[in-house]
């Protein structure tokens, strides 16, 4: 396909039906609560509401919504009351009512297949999103774990009709307890979550403990772990259960450690850990990354047989053949090579490493090997010695510091890091054998108090070039080098400054600030540093000291304000939050769009295909760059990465909160920042850099706990990469 060409784009959601008045109306009730939610805390309580009125019920404005009255014995609790506020319809076309009537609508689909389904199990992923899946169906399974399939659900009304998009999902599951996984050979794999054996709650798994069920109190209650779990009221523990358990700690949604029992949790299985699993040799944990990448075909005509089962047996609606929505699509994305480097474009940044890279920054690399080998990687040394020559500059590989250079004590080891950069070493390749993530995120600590980003990479056994060029492109970014730029979009209302917002959250503090910001051209400007801030939603006043923060690193460079920024938001994120932000830029001549960038909720877009002349049409993934857009210029959705073998590729979706750039001229800039991954030799990112670049940064502080001693690094280093 051409540049700007047209192409019929479908989509994996279903036009199910228009909806009537009927449809449209809703019971709605005013809530009161006896005593005052915790600040902060006002959106969960009213959640809770929603639960607990035995119907399906969700929060519009200042009320809660239903499609059934609510029976007079759930309108008051302790803590609560409801009052009837009558009937009210509502309108599709207005935004938020839209949007409370496609929850009110998934959680009464919920609903329906809970009753209707019996040996299926459905719940919501952390996007929302109905996972609905045959819990007795197993399709691969080996010691200790499973692979079910099933079928991801959501709900979309678009100009009076209700359609619902329906994709492929596999799930992970254990039937072993975790006691179980803990004493097997597996207990050195990197578990992040459990799940409650008796009612699939799920906590991030935190550590284990020596204690013992009879004598860890809980606090407030004035009960042992043991007596809490045996008088249960719903699910009480067998003696059986206490007597073999370890004492585990789980984390709540708070961050907050809770003690629980070993042998009523479940570790929750991830790719991660079926990755490892295929490391120790386990073949049918290799079969799961070739069943979970399903085509775009096979995803297709699995939604139409799963579209047919929830007409008929949830809405009882006539047989009939139902198709996938049909819509115009325009590919953005050609084949011209637009990463700049010292000496030509390309395609991919591992070239960078031959053709120069386009910035250069610190020329002293220090090593620390942690399996007592006292030379440099040669694979490593010579990749980096290549980019150097090419980029005309000579660099300084120092004699790695071994194993036992590294002291013990926390007071030596400050000094030690310390030490090191004061020798004017701030870069430091780390290489050992296999680490935990609480050792890895130790040694990052430690050096990073030093203002020494480090590089981690494992030895290598076989030249395995690939993994080379990422652990130098890792290097020479938080050395602040830059190994490529981009080629600038060419039109008058292209932003000169793109900065991205990540609100990384662990529930209970927002790392609010996590900013990352490009030029036109690619030119990094550094992150900004996240404030970690209580409560559910983030500062205002912290987004506009950021924007302003990085707004006067450009006016360092440029020696004038930039004519239009491009501020983008992750989904978690809110749009008020920018409020401040966009007034304090417009009162300067500063124009500014505003989108909200969305990794879910996009489903899948596919092109029709003929095999052959003989064959019926066929679907296939629609190519990086293909957009479709919507009648009102405020969405649009866009393929920004390739299908992985065998799989299908999932767009972004795109909301236009402010601004008055043309839809199609923000597609473009969008696609290009997706190509600017320059921490990644050959693969671009699913995001545009600076969203990526902030998601980076807010988990990798997340998983520092703490941001003091990040005022000491120097913004341009990019530590996270």
């Amino acid at each position: 396909m051409n540049l700007n060409s047209n192409a019929e784009v479908f989509l994996n959601s279903f036009p199910l039906k228009r909806l009537s008045e009927q449809d449209r109306t809703v019971q709605v009730y005013k809530y009161n609560f006896k005593q005052s939610p915790e600040a902060g805390k006002e959106y969960s309580a009213i959640s809770s509401i929603c639960w607990k009125v035995n119907t399906p019920a969700t929060r519009f404005q200042e009320t809660i919504i239903t499609k059934e009255k609510i029976a007079p014995e759930f309108l008051n609790n302790d803590n609560w009351s409801l009052q009837d506020q009558g009937a009210q319809v509502l309108d599709t076309s207005n935004k938020s009512e839209n949007e409370a009537l496609k929850r009110l609508e998934k959680r009464w689909l919920e609903q329906k297949i809970k009753k209707s389904f019996k040996s299926s199990k459905i719940e919501r992923d952390t996007q929302s999103c109905l996972i609905w899946w045959n819990a007795e169906k197993v399709i691969l399974s080996n010691l200790g774990w499973e692979v079910h399939t099933g079928v991801c659900l959501d709900i979309l009304i678009n100009s009076g009709a209700l359609f619902i998009e329906i994709d492929d999902h596999h799930i992970f599951y254990s039937l072993w307890k975790l006691n179980k996984w803990l004493n097997s050979g597996y207990k050195n794999l990197p578990i992040e979550y459990v799940r409650n054996t008796y009612d699939d709650q799920t906590w991030k798994y935190a550590r284990v403990s020596d204690e013992k069920p009879e004598t860890v109190m809980i606090p407030g209650l004035g009960m042992s772990l043991a007596d809490y779990h045996r008088n249960h009221k719903k699910y009480p523990a067998t003696q059986e259960e206490i007597k073999n358990s370890h004492v585990v700690y789980v984390k709540n949604n708070n961050g907050q450690e809770i003690a629980h029992l070993s042998s009523r949790l479940r570790p929750s299985i991830t790719m991660e850990i079926l990755s490892n699993l295929v490391k120790f040799g386990d073949k049918e944990a290799a079969k799961v990354f070739n069943q979970v990448r399903k085509s775009a075909q096979a995803r297709f005509s699995k939604a139409e047989e799963v579209i047919q089962k929830i007409a008929e047996k949830i809405y009882s609606l006539p047989t009939r053949s139902y198709k996938p929505q049909k819509t115009n699509g325009v590919l953005l994305r050609n084949k011209t090579p637009l990463l700049l480097t010292k000496k030509s474009n390309i395609r991919k940044p591992e070239a960078s490493l031959k053709q120069g890279c386009l910035r250069t920054g610190e020329q002293k690399f220090g090593c620390l090997s942690l399996i007592d080998s006292n030379i440099w990687p040669n694979l490593i040394k010579n990749k980096l010695q290549l980019a150097a020559k090419s980029s005309d500059v000579e660099i300084i590989l120092e004699e790695p510091k071994i194993k036992k250079d590294l002291p013990d004590s926390s007071l030596s080891r400050r000094q030690f890091w310390q030490n090191w950069a004061d020798e004017g070493t701030n870069t430091v390749l780390v290489v050992s054998n296999w680490l935990g993530n609480n050792e890895k995120t130790q040694l990052r600590r430690e050096a990073l108090e030093a203002n020494i980003a480090l590089q981690f990479m494992q030895p290598m056994f076989k030249q395995e070039d690939y993994r080379a060029v990422n652990i130098v492109l890792g290097l020479l970014l938080k050395a602040k080098w830059q190994p490529v730029g981009l080629e600038p979009l060419q039109h008058e209302q292209a932003a000169e400054l793109v900065i991205g917002f990540d609100a990384g959250t662990n529930r209970s503090l927002y790392y609010g600030t996590s900013a990352f910001a490009v030029l036109a051209n690619g030119q990094s400007l550094g992150w900004e540093l996240p404030e970690a801030q209580p409560g559910e939603r983030l500062s205002g006043q912290a987004v506009l000291r950021a924007t302003l923060n990085i707004v006067d690193r450009f006016q360092k460079l440029e020696k004038r304000p930039p004519k239009r920024l491009l501020l983008l938001r992750d989904g978690f994120v809110q749009r008020d939050e920018f409020d401040s932000t966009i007034a304090e830029l417009k009162q300067e001549n500063i124009s500014v769009d505003l989108l909200g960038v969305r990794k879910s909720g996009a489903g899948r877009m596919a092109l029709s295909y003929s095999p052959s002349p003989t064959e019926l049409p066929q679907l296939k993934d629609a190519p990086p760059g293909m957009a479709i857009f919507s009648q009102d210029g405020k969405t649009f959705k866009i393929v920004t990465s390739e299908a992985k073998a065998g799989g299908s590729a999932r767009p972004l979706q795109i909301f236009r909160d402010t601004g008055d750039a043309p839809l199609e001229v923000l597609a473009q800039q969008i696609d290009r920042l997706t190509m600017l991954n320059p921490a990644s030799g050959y693969f671009y990112s699913r995001l545009p850099m600076v969203l990526h670049f902030a998601d980076k940064m807010a988990k990798e502080v997340q998983r520092l706990g703490q941001i003091a001693f990040l005022q000491k690094v120097e913004r341009e280093k990019i530590f996270f990469a």
